[in-house]
């Protein structure tokens, strides 16, 4: 059984957010369950921290380390995805506060979707350059604060799915309007951190195995369909190819993207009736520069109840496209080149690359939940108790929708 990763020196990367106060003494345990998170360690700590006039406090917290398997870490590639990740917090949060600020937003109307940030480091050595073991990103434990992740085995419903397009779209608007309205602070102090991310080039042979898997459960699925199957093989391709190309420049729909916009990577607050109120956006790693459509179409066919989507498939494309517009408007851009037509035109011509990642996609978040200790579980373990009957179904409603909403073309 693997164990926890030990945390050095922590007192270092918090304090400076404490206020004054000191870390005294803190305990550690594994956040996340197997099955739900690869490519990191989510780890609880209990803080007990001294305030300035030394009274002690207990504080919740979460870090986030590399992983400990080689194989995982040549798999996500923490030397590019801390980076990302933690510029999400330490820079491009805090531009985007200046923004709303300065476009008269009051406080209490600005974008709250991301976590509060306690410090970050890529090392223990403040003049290393790469990422190592010791990296580690400190966030606010949002559970108490009342928030509730998602849970893979429950898409949204048409509330959920709504205020996640809200969210989504604020974080898009706002990011190009610090493109638009400082375009020198968006070249030289974010847009370095989130180049275009293959985290399946250091590890082929995943890859391979993920195209394969795919494939014989499409088969399965399709009774053999061979036009499916190749049209499926060609969506692929192009999917991976995305994955490697950069973007077209001058694309007004470019942002940073999160690019793995789905169930568990939103967390929701309830209100006394149950309601869902308010939204975290959490996991930037694969966080990059690209068309918010991408997202958009990902997080559609990954996690919305296929009722949902297929009775309100065009009306959540227009929610998502006023409340960007909504936002784009209220820091002062000029909208001209964000006519609903150049949006449809967007979808038309890249929505078809995140059906395969959906596709990809369903196999994890239809697996079975495993009872298990162990930090690093290996990906198969978690997937060959997938109900292949719940997968398989799963793949035939992204097909049909995909091509009922003509994403893809039969």
């Amino acid at each position: 059984m693997s164990q926890l990763p030990i945390i050095k020196q922590l007192g270092q990367v918090i304090e400076p957010a404490l206020n004054g106060a000191c870390l005294h003494s803190y305990e550690v345990d594994s956040l996340t369950q197997p099955g739900e998170n690869y490519g990191s360690v989510l780890i609880s700590i209990r803080a007990l921290v001294r305030s300035a006039n030394g009274t002690l406090f207990d504080k919740r917290l979460v870090a986030k380390v590399p992983p400990t398997d080689l194989k995982y870490w040549k798999f996500i590639q923490p030397e590019r995805t801390c980076l990302a990740e933690n510029a999400i917090y330490e820079i491009l949060a805090p531009a985007l506060i200046a923004l709303q600020e300065e476009a008269g937003i009051h406080k209490e109307m600005q974008f709250d979707g991301f976590a509060k940030y306690f410090g970050s480091r890529i090392s223990l050595s403040q003049n290393a350059k790469t990422v190592d073991r010791d990296a580690i990103l400190v966030l606010e434990d949002l559970r108490d604060d009342n928030y509730v992740p998602g849970q893979r085995l429950r898409p949204f419903d048409l509330l959920h799915t709504q205020i996640a397009l809200n969210y989504m779209a604020q974080f898009h608007a706002l990011t190009i309007a610090l493109r638009l309205k400082k375009p020198k602070v968006f070249e030289t102090k974010v847009r370095p951190f989130f180049d275009k991310f293959d985290w399946h080039a250091a590890a082929p042979e995943a890859k391979a195995t993920m195209i394969a898997e795919t494939l014989a459960d499409i088969k399965e699925a399709t009774n053999n369909d061979e036009t499916t199957i190749k049209s499926i093989k060609k969506l692929s391709t192009e999917f991976f190819a995305f994955l490697a190309t950069p973007p077209i420049e001058n694309n007004p729909f470019n942002t940073v993207i999160h690019s793995d916009l789905w169930t568990m990577n939103l967390m929701f607050k309830y209100d006394h009736s149950g309601q869902p109120t308010q939204l975290k956006i959490i996991d930037f790693q694969t966080a990059q520069y690209d068309s918010v459509v991408h997202d958009l179409i990902a997080f559609l066919f990954t996690s919305v109840s296929t009722r949902i989507l297929e009775d309100n498939y065009y009306n959540l494309l227009k929610f998502y496209f006023n409340a960007f517009i909504y936002t784009l408007t209220k820091i002062g851009v000029n909208t001209n080149a964000y006519s609903y037509e150049t949006f449809a035109a967007e979808l038309k011509r890249i929505a078809f690359i995140q059906v395969p990642h959906a596709i990809f996609m369903t196999r994890f978040i239809l697996a079975d939940q495993i009872n298990s200790s162990a930090i690093d579980l290996e990906l198969s373990e978690v997937l060959k108790g997938t109900s292949s009957n719940r997968v398989h179904s799963k793949l035939i409603e992204i097909l049909r929708l995909a091509q009922k909403f003509q994403i893809i073309l039969e």
